[in-house]
């Protein structure tokens, strides 16, 4: 097995320089690229090896034999923590390419874009038999409703020629015609006064639709075997609102615009045709897109009343759908699938709100469903709703709210019901960087989930209140990335894997009927670390649904942490052996809740709250505190 030279990000490899002049960092980079590109396995395990055992120089990789093909290093010098926060923040620059994109995972692209089998095998391109595309099922021609006109694709002279597996004419194996032309003439006639349907009635190549940017238009297929393949070099997303050029900047910042309104898409199917950067819908260099944009396969800008029911997306360069200062959002019944990172399922940059997610099928390479407020024109997300949707991906959600503290604003409101999913570095990843407002992600509810991951919360920014009720977690992180944390204890909140050296502030977190399961020792309900606080942790229900082999050492971990009320209203504490571990008692405020006496496990008597019995630490028997003085409990 030998390295690939470029993995279509244009970036080969990640060098932290240090106190190295940039013509000793250059030199060092194309040394380590020449020695990677004559390298079996046998010896980049033995390199692997004896990197780890430098003290200057370390071989980093998401896990084990993987090494082997993810082509990245990381030179270690005395600063190579901090450098690699500010540079994460966006604060250092980027060894190999400048892309002045907002971007939250600049240092993981070309490892894991490389390695294919971090998140899936290469994807089929256009020189095979195609992408295998998920069938939704055959669907009616829309309901006729009166002041709407109706376009059908085959009725305006396109080919409809296309095979959207793989872009070919699925007649003669040839070229398919780019039917992009015609149908992009036919819609420019839609108005508020005249809005468009378009039927698409068949399978089209397109080098993009750009439509009415103020909406009032829609697209409606047929179900399976219609919809939409990009053509190789559109450059461009497959679906967008607005001129060619509407997309840029991808991130123009405040102030938002007015919007548009009424877009409605259904039953079709978008190839975004994702390549490696020279073949594929972006010849670019990067498979993504260009330094100033990504290339998405639906791109929704600046609109109330959009609906998406029924719609395939696969195979996208970035995002499969892009939605940026948008409100009054549903969709339902679609299903998105990509591999790569930047290949987002639903990517919402702010300002949005009213936002209604369900019944839908995300297997991505990157977030699931990312609420991005600082991105795209920048603003609050508020009223999220997902329901009944299955996730395999990096995150079930992404959650942030400011850049580095230089931009802040909220996210509200987000309820995630009757989900379940396998995702490879949380499920949801809240915060990127420090510096949010108190309170900045506030009202997350998450209920009736079974979720296969590291973490439920990946935690790196201040919240409101965020609270989980019946939630099962099965305890899994194969794949994942620690960047930075101090521990690797799988648990229902912790710091973000990704991002664990930052510090947050959280009003009140509660947990109600909570499971851990298929467990080992390595686990634990909460982690504290980074010296970050929590007001009010509250346990109402929680159980391990499986006994170990040994018992779990603490129902919290808060080894660098502190919580200032822990409240157990009820914990079956069967195979837990203590409420914190018994040097970490000082980072607990107080106790309290009609459940701690049942859970037998002893607590110091300086921490309990008036008036709740307990185990005293200090006599081993049943004692409750009265006006601040210790005395036995005999109810």
């Amino acid at each position: 097995m030998g390295w690939a030279a470029n993995d279509g990000s244009g970036i080969n490899l990640v060098i932290l320089p240090g106190e190295v002049s940039p013509a000793k960092y250059l030199t060092v980079y194309q040394n380590v690229v020449t020695w990677m590109a004559a390298t079996t396995p046998a010896q980049c395990s033995a390199r692997q090896q004896e990197c780890s055992r430098s003290t200057n120089f370390v071989a980093a990789c998401p896990s084990g034999d993987l090494f082997c093909s993810v082509p990245w290093k990381f030179i270690r010098h005395s600063t190579a923590q901090t450098y690699m926060r500010e540079y994460i923040a966006g604060n250092r620059p980027e060894p190999v390419v400048f892309r002045p994109l907002i971007d939250r995972r600049t240092f993981l692209k070309a490892g894991i874009m490389a390695a294919g089998s971090a998140f899936g095998a290469s994807l089929i391109g256009c020189d095979s038999a195609g992408f295998a595309i998920p069938c939704l099922g055959p669907a009616p021609p829309p309901t006729p409703v009166p002041g709407m006109t109706y376009i059908r694709a085959s009725d305006i002279g396109c080919a409809l020629d296309c095979d959207l597996r793989n872009g070919r004419n699925k007649y003669t194996g040839g070229f398919a015609t780019d039917d992009a032309p015609r149908i992009n003439a036919a819609m420019a006639a839609a108005t508020a006064d005249n809005p468009i349907t378009f039927i698409i009635d068949g399978s089209a190549l397109i080098s993009g639709l750009f439509l009415l940017a103020g909406g009032y238009w829609n697209i409606a297929g047929l179900g399976c075997g219609t919809g939409f393949f990009v053509k190789t070099g559109t450059n461009n997303d497959g679906i967008h609102n607005g001129p060619v050029n509407a997309a840029i900047p991808f991130d123009p910042g405040p102030p938002a615009p007015a919007r548009g309104a009424d877009v409605s898409l259904s039953n079709f199917t978008v190839n975004g045709n994702q390549g490696d950067g020279h073949v594929g819908n972006s010849t670019s260099g990067d498979r993504r897109g260009s330094q100033t944009a990504y290339y998405c396969g639906i791109n929704l800008m600046n609109l109330n009343n959009i609906n998406i029911e029924k719609v395939v997306v696969v195979n996208t360069p970035a995002y499969h759908i892009r939605l940026s200062n948008v409100g009054n959002v549903k969709v339902s019944g679609c299903a998105m699938e990509s591999r790569g990172l930047q290949t987002d399922g639903l990517h919402f940059d702010g300002p949005a709100n009213d936002l209604a997610i369900s019944n839908c099928d995300f297997t991505c390479g990157d977030d699931s469903i990312a609420l991005n407020s600082p991105e795209g024109f920048s603003g609050d997300i508020s009223r999220v709703t997902v329901d009944n949707c299955t996730f395999d991906s990096w995150s079930l959600m992404r959650l942030y709210t400011t850049i580095n503290g230089s931009m802040k604003f909220n996210i509200d409101s987000v309820s995630v019901s009757h989900c379940t999913g396998k995702l490879t570095e949380a499920a949801f990843l809240i915060g990127t960087w420090g510096g949010s407002k108190p309170n900045s992600v506030d009202h997350i509810s998450i209920s009736d989930c079974s979720l296969t991951a590291p973490t439920v919360l990946g935690l790196s920014e201040n919240f409101g209140s965020i609270a989980l009720k019946n939630v099962i977690l099965r305890p899994w992180h194969a794949g994942t990335l620690w960047m930075d944390p101090p521990n690797r204890i799988c648990a229902l909140a912790r710091p973000s894997p990704l991002y664990g050296n930052i510090s947050f502030s959280g009003a009140n977190l509660s947990f109600e009927n909570c499971q851990l399961c298929e467990f080992g020792t390595s686990i634990a309900a909460v982690v504290l670390e980074n010296d970050s606080t929590i007001d009010n942790l509250v346990f109402n229900g929680f159980a391990l649904a499986e006994a170990g082999p040994v018992p779990v050492p603490s129902l919290v971990e808060t080894a660098a942490g502190s919580i200032r009320q822990l409240v157990l209203t009820s914990v079956n504490s069967s195979n837990i052996s203590t409420p914190v571990p018994a040097n970490q008692f000082s980072n607990i405020g107080t106790v309290s809740g009609p459940g701690v006496l049942a859970t037998g496990w002893e607590f110091p008597d300086a921490i309990m709250a008036d008036g709740v019995p307990y185990i005293s630490a200090s006599t081993g028997q049943p004692a409750i505190k009265v006006n601040g003085v210790v005395e036995p409990y005999t109810g």
